[in-house]
C-alpha cells in the first residue's frame, strides 16, 4: 500500500509554506509528500521540490471538476474559493491511504497515528471540529445529529483513502446542496462540502485524538496553552488545569489567521524558517495592538455606545 501526505499551496503562501515543508520533513523525513497546486501561481514553491522532496501531482479534469463544483457553492465571499476544492482530488491519486494537510501549519510529531485509523478499517480521520463553521442551524444539521452525525470536522487536516469518493459522486452531491445551501456555512464551502459528503454517505469515522489517546483533542494555535518540548523532544501543549495539559502536540496551525507577527506562537513558526523583516514585524505587532483594543469590552462601548 502507497501511503503519504498532499498538500495544497501555492506562491501567496510561500512563508507559510516553506514552515510548512520544513516541520513536516523534521518529524516524517521518509514520508511520501505531493503538492497539490492551489492554482498556476507556485514557480517560487517549486523551486523548493528538491530541498523538501516533494512531487507535484496534477490531474487537469479533475482539478476543473472539482473548482466547478466549488463555483456552484460559492456565494461571492472570495475569488479563490472553487481552488479549495482541489485538495479533493486526493481521492483519485496515486497514495491509497493519505493525509491532506493545509500549508499554514506545523506539523510537530509523528502523523503515523492516522494511518493506524485508517489501518483499523476506517474511512475517515479527522482532527479539529467546529460545527457552526459547517453548518446553519437547520432541519439538516438537526437531523444529521440525531443520526450521530454532523461532527463538523475541519477542511484543512484529515485522511483519508483513494477511491472513498469519486468524481461523479461530488457532483451528484453538489446537485443536492445548491437546493439546501442556506443551510450551510455561507464562506467554508470545501469544508461544509466534504462533511456533507462523509455524513450523506455514512462512512466511518473518527477523531485522531480519540484513537491515538495522549494527544490533543485540537491543534488550532488559538487555543489556550503553550506548546513546549519534553525531556525526549516530543512536542506537547502546557495548559495547566486544561483537559489537554501535557499531552501530545501533533500538529498546531493557524486557520482564520494572517501571516503577522502578532499571532499565538509566531516565534514557533520562526523556529521552522519562517523569515519576517524587522519592519514587517513592527507593522504586525502595531495590528496586533489594534485587534486586541478592538476586542476589549469597555474600548468597544465607549466608541460605539450602540454595541
Amino acid at each position: 500500500m502507497k501511503k503519504g501526505i498532499y498538500f495544497s499551496a501555492n506562491d501567496a503562501v510561500y512563508d507559510w509554506t516553506y514552515a510548512f515543508l520544513s516541520s513536516l520533513r523534521g518529524s516524517n523525513p521518509d514520508l511520501i509528500v505531493y503538492l497539490i497546486p492551489f492554482d498556476g501561481q507556485c514557480d517560487r514553491l517549486l523551486a523548493l521540490r528538491e530541498r523538501f522532496r516533494f512531487e507535484v501531482y496534477e490531474a487537469p479534469e479533475g482539478f476543473e471538476r472539482l473548482e466547478e463544483i466549488g463555483q456552484a457553492l460559492e456565494l461571492g465571499h472570495s475569488t479563490y474559493g472553487p481552488h479549495w476544492f482541489r485538495r479533493y482530488a486526493a481521492f483519485l491519486g496515486p497514495l491509497d491511504a493519505f493525509i491532506y494537510l493545509d500549508a499554514r501549519q506545523l506539523v510537530l510529531g509523528s502523523l503515523q497515528p492516522f494511518f493506524d485509523g485508517l489501518a483499523q478499517g476506517l474511512d475517515f480521520v479527522y482532527y479539529d471540529t467546529a460545527l457552526v463553521q459547517v453548518y446553519e442551524p437547520g432541519p439538516i444539521r438537526t437531523e444529521l445529529l440525531k443520526d450521530g452525525r454532523a461532527r463538523g470536522f475541519l477542511s484543512g487536516l484529515w485522511a483519508s483513502r483513494k477511491g472513498l469518493f469519486t468524481l461523479e459522486e461530488f457532483e451528484t452531491v453538489v446537485n443536492e446542496l445548491v437546493q439546501v445551501r442556506e443551510q450551510m456555512n455561507p464562506r467554508n464551502t470545501d469544508q461544509f462540502f466534504i462533511n456533507y459528503c462523509c455524513d450523506r454517505k455514512q462512512v466511518s469515522y473518527a477523531q485522531i485524538a480519540d484513537l491515538a489517546g495522549d494527544l490533543c483533542q485540537a491543534g488550532w494555535a488559538g487555543q489556550p496553552g503553550e506548546p513546549y518540548r519534553d525531556k525526549e523532544g516530543t512536542w506537547r501543549l502546557w495548559d495547566y488545569g486544561g483537559l489537554d495539559h501535557r499531552k501530545k502536540l501533533m500538529l498546531l496551525h493557524w486557520a482564520g489567521y494572517p501571516l503577522e507577527s502578532w499571532i499565538p506562537h509566531f516565534k514557533l513558526l520562526e523556529r521552522y524558517g519562517l523569515q519576517m523583516s524587522l519592519l514587517e514585524k513592527l507593522k504586525g505587532c502595531g495590528k496586533g495592538l489594534i485587534r486586541k483594543l478592538k476586542a476589549n469590552r469597555a474600548i468597544n462601548q465607549w466608541l460605539k455606545p450602540e454595541i
